[in-house]
């Protein structure tokens, strides 16, 4: 592969990754709530993640989900489902915003003791899962791969793992940015009415895109 196919995939990955999608709102939701920390735990899963859904292309286990709906429907299920979960759990914080701050201390040290106990093994879990259960990610490597890489070519395997790697790497740079730059508003999403507002926001978003998984289709190629 020349240096001039790598960089125009670079390019396209990169117009993809800084999209508006349901990583994103993980990562901010993840970074005003738990802090720095959990949130690079949550983008290392992230990254985990899309790496693997290459690595479906590169075993062809990517092309059987596409080609057997069965396959595909029960993939895309689960990846709303979860999504519809964090979105659910993210508004039942925003309704139960009125019962904390009747008890404001008692409750802000369960918080405390709770996000402890929550390792980051936990976050990353959340970044990993949201990602490997998005069929639309693997949809999407068998769309535009083939027009990077000569699967004929004696270097397709190696071919196909650097581009994998490049867009994984895209995606853990562009978040660890994002999460960078969003720690100077970490404050204002301290204040617990901001808090609120955010865990609602955060929920809504998350439903919208379980609702839009459920429509996606995947075109065979």
């Amino acid at each position: 592969m020349d240096y001039t196919t790598w960089l125009a995939f670079t390019l396209m990955a990169t117009l993809i990754v800084i999209s508006p999608g349901p990583n994103g709102v993980i990562v901010l939701k993840t970074l005003g709530q738990y802090g720095y920390k959990p949130t690079l735990a949550t983008i290392s899963g992230l990254f985990c993640a899309t790496f693997m859904h290459g690595l479906f292309v590169l075993f062809g286990l990517s092309a059987l989900l596409i080609y057997i709906p069965q396959a595909f429907i029960a993939i895309k299920i689960m990846g709303a489902l979860y999504l519809c979960y964090l979105g659910i759990k993210s508004l039942k914080e925003f309704f139960n915003y009125n019962k904390s701050k009747n008890n404001s201390i008692d409750m802000n040290a369960h918080v405390q003791r709770s996000d402890d106990q929550k390792s980051s093994r936990y976050f990353w879990q959340v970044g990993f899962i949201t990602q490997i259960l998005n069929p639309k990610v693997s949809a999407l490597y068998l769309a535009v791969i083939p027009n990077f890489v000569d699967f004929t070519s004696a270097t397709a395997t190696t071919d196909t793992l650097l581009l994998t790697l490049t867009h994984a790497s895209i995606v853990g740079s562009w978040f660890i940015l994002v999460a960078t730059v969003s720690m100077k508003l970490l404050p204002y999403f301290k204040n617990a009415s901001i808090g609120r507002w955010l865990n609602g926001l955060a929920g809504i978003v998350m439903l919208y895109f379980s609702a839009m998984l459920l429509t996606y289709e995947a075109k065979k190629t």
